[in-house]
Order: structure tokens, then sequence, then C-alpha cells
């Protein structure tokens, strides 16, 4: 089972990769016996990974068309900062008494995401990036705010910006820099500045995602992130 559910989130973030670099263009059809021979797999992770995608609004399904590629506009995904700079802000306000002197695995992820940067592994950093933040989820001790962090798929949405980035020719080493300021806030165990720094973390993102984002309704229009 845990290879499986390896395997779809692989078939998914190639996919993912796909739409955004126009290889996969709006319209086009995505045959599960199609894509699964191509990968080598089963059409079962092919069909999970494309479930993911329609649930994430990059695919539809239509009756007796099965599933196409749909037109993805930056403003769909831009929402999700809103709500991520809010959870993130109260996570590190939680986590910051929990991680004060305590930033270890941060640190060593934080080596990890320079180590992916620098070699242009585009997947490995996205992931790295996800589980540098959910080691202050999971810090904050809130089974809650845990459950809800991990509902927005972070790990997707960061895949779909870090592509926008990539594309756009922004380093991803810049990216990586962003979460220095976090480790510093957290290791003094100051709740408020880590709240900050977090919110100010995601708000950044938003703003480079848009900068990156051509012709998009919001390529002029910095999201304001804060909750």
């Amino acid at each position: 089972m845990l290879h499986r559910v390896i395997l779809s989130d692989q078939v998914r973030e190639t996919l993912l990769t796909r739409i955004l670099d126009g290889t996969y263009k709006p319209g086009a059809r995505l045959v599960e016996s199609q894509i699964a021979k191509e990968l080598g797999t089963s059409q079962s992770p092919v069909r999970e990974a494309l479930r993911d995608l329609v649930a994430m609004h990059f695919v539809e399904v239509e009756p007796y068309k099965g599933a196409r590629v749909r037109k993805i506009e930056p403003s769909e995904i831009a929402e999700i900062y809103p709500v991520r700079a809010a959870l993130e802000e109260l996570a590190g306000q939680l986590a910051a008494p929990n991680l004060k002197d305590n930033v270890a695995d941060l640190e060593a992820k934080y080596a990890e995401m320079e180590d992916a940067a620098r070699k242009g592994d585009l997947k490995a950093l996205t992931e790295i990036d996800a589980e540098f933040h959910r080691i202050i989820i999971q810090a904050t001790r809130n089974g809650i705010l845990a459950e809800t962090w991990n509902s927005l798929r972070i790990e997707s949405r960061t895949f779909v910006t870090t592509v926008k980035l990539m594309l756009s020719d922004l380093g991803l080493i810049s990216v990586v820099e962003m979460h220095r300021p976090i480790i510093e806030a957290l290791r003094s165990g100051d709740a408020e500045r880590s709240g900050e720094e977090l919110r100010k973390h995601v708000r950044k993102f938003a703003e480079l995602f848009n900068k990156g984002t051509q012709n998009g309704p919001t390529a002029d229009r910095p999201v304001d992130a804060r909750p």
C-alpha cells in the first residue's frame, strides 16, 4: 500500500510538471491507460493521481469525455496563500516554545534544500521544503492544525509554485534562503517573531509567484497573503 501511494504521488508530480510547462495544453485528454503505459505502471496510481489533480482543479472530468486539462488561472493558485499564511503564522507562535534552541532538524532540512537547489533538483527541493514546514507544524502539538495544514496538499502546491519560479528564471537558491529567518526566529523561542516570520515567508512566496506568472490576472497585482 505504501509503495502504491508513493507511486501515485510521483505520477501526480509528473503530470503537474507537464501541465505547467505546456506539454499538456488546456483541453488535452489524459488517458489513464496511455499514461500508465508510458510511465511503466498500472492504471491504479494514475487514477489516484488524476483524482488528486481534479481536487486541485488542474484536471476536469466530463461524462463520456474523460479527463482533460483545465485552463489554469494564476488567481486560482494564489488563493492558497492567505489561508496558508494564517495557518503558518499560528504554527510559528505555537511551535516557538517547543523549538527554542532546538532547531537541528530544521537546519538539516535547510542544508538538504541548499543541496537540491544547487543540483537543480526541483522535485527534491519541493519535497524537502514541505518537510521543513511539516517539522514546524508537528512542533505545535496541535492535531487540528496539522490536519488542516495537510488538507491543503502543501507539497503539490509548493511544487506548482516552484515550477512557476523556475520557468520564470528565478533562482532556486533564493527560495531556500527565504527559510533562514524562520529558523533564527524559532531558535530564539519568540512566539510573535516566529509567527511574523512565517507569515512574511508565505507572503514573499506569493509575491515571487505573481512576478513569475506571465499574462495572468494577478501578474501585476501582488497577492496580500496577510491573514
